[in-house]
């Protein structure tokens, strides 16, 4: 049995006549007629009621047929997917990731989506997230790697990995402790509030009760790890930088503070190469 075949069967029970059916493939009515007797030969059992005008399907070849159009759907959708992967010199794919991400995440997930779409084109846009975000507003992005976007109407947030946040500690101060309170009177250096993660850091300190002695106050997280490594005060630091930096990084007690990280997309943009660069990236998170 082969993709012929099904084809011709299907055409028969359209037309409900074997001549006329014939005639549409381009065959002689004996070599169709002996098509679907090879066909329930090899099945064991009857398709097509043929003694009556219109010819009809059995029960068993109304089953058959409905199989034979999904695998034929199946085999169309198959070699239009093999074109596309081997004409993707169109593909073109505008990322936007903060750096501190973008360094430790994108290399491989961009090796893997080359690997399999050599020709395709990817743009990665490097901003703060405030600035992101604005170009995922204005259409700039295809898709944006950042905390969820609440509004779920106009883009879709797939949820990537639940981040955590750490405390980043200078050797003068790794022996205060674990809990964040603790901290109070130490200077901080800190992102600007304008920036997530600077925000976020001010209001979990205000969950301790006491405003944070900002000594110095910078623009990038790399920047802010480089000062505490000179002793001039504690910051935050997503998980995923702590991973791949040296340096002493706690897990605040008493306070889970995490966040998601999610694909997000407007949604009239997804597509069968975004879909799939998001499934390497999210492979790719799951190892980190």
């Amino acid at each position: 049995m082969n993709f012929n075949q099904l084809k011709y069967l299907i055409t028969v029970a359209k037309e409900k006549n074997i001549t006329l059916a014939a005639k549409k493939l381009f065959i002689s009515q004996s070599s169709l007629s002996q098509t679907i007797k090879n066909i329930e030969n090899e099945l064991k059992v009857k398709l097509f009621i043929t003694d009556v005008s219109p010819i009809r399907l059995t029960y068993a070849g109304e089953y058959f047929v409905g199989w034979a159009s999904k695998i034929l759907k199946l085999k169309d959708d198959m070699c239009e997917k093999v074109q596309l992967i081997n004409n993707n010199s169109e593909v073109k794919i505008v990322v936007g990731m903060a750096t501190h991400r973008c360094i430790y995440i994108l290399p491989q997930v961009i090796k893997q989506f080359k690997d399999e779409f050599p020709h395709s084109f990817i743009e990665v846009k490097e901003y703060p997230t405030p600035t992101l975000q604005k170009m995922l507003l204005n259409g700039e992005l295809d898709l944006l790697v950042d905390i969820e976007n609440p509004d779920t109407f106009s883009y879709k947030n797939i949820l990537l990995k639940k981040e955590k946040i750490l405390l980043d500690v200078p050797d003068n101060y790794k022996s205060i402790g674990t809990e964040l309170y603790a901290f109070k009177n130490v200077p901080f250096v800190l992102l600007s509030k304008e920036q997530l993660l600077g925000k976020c850091a001010r209001e979990l300190c205000k969950r301790y009760k006491f405003d944070p002695k900002i000594s110095v106050e910078c623009k990038n997280i790399e920047t802010a790890h480089s000062l505490v490594r000179q002793g001039l005060g504690v910051t935050f630091v997503p998980e995923l930088f702590a991973k791949h930096n040296d340096g002493n990084f706690i897990e605040i007690n008493s306070y889970d503070f995490s966040r998601n990280i999610c694909a997000i997309f407007p949604n009239r943009k997804s597509t069968t190469y975004l879909n799939r660069f998001i499934e390497i990236l999210k492979n790719s998170l799951d190892n980190l």
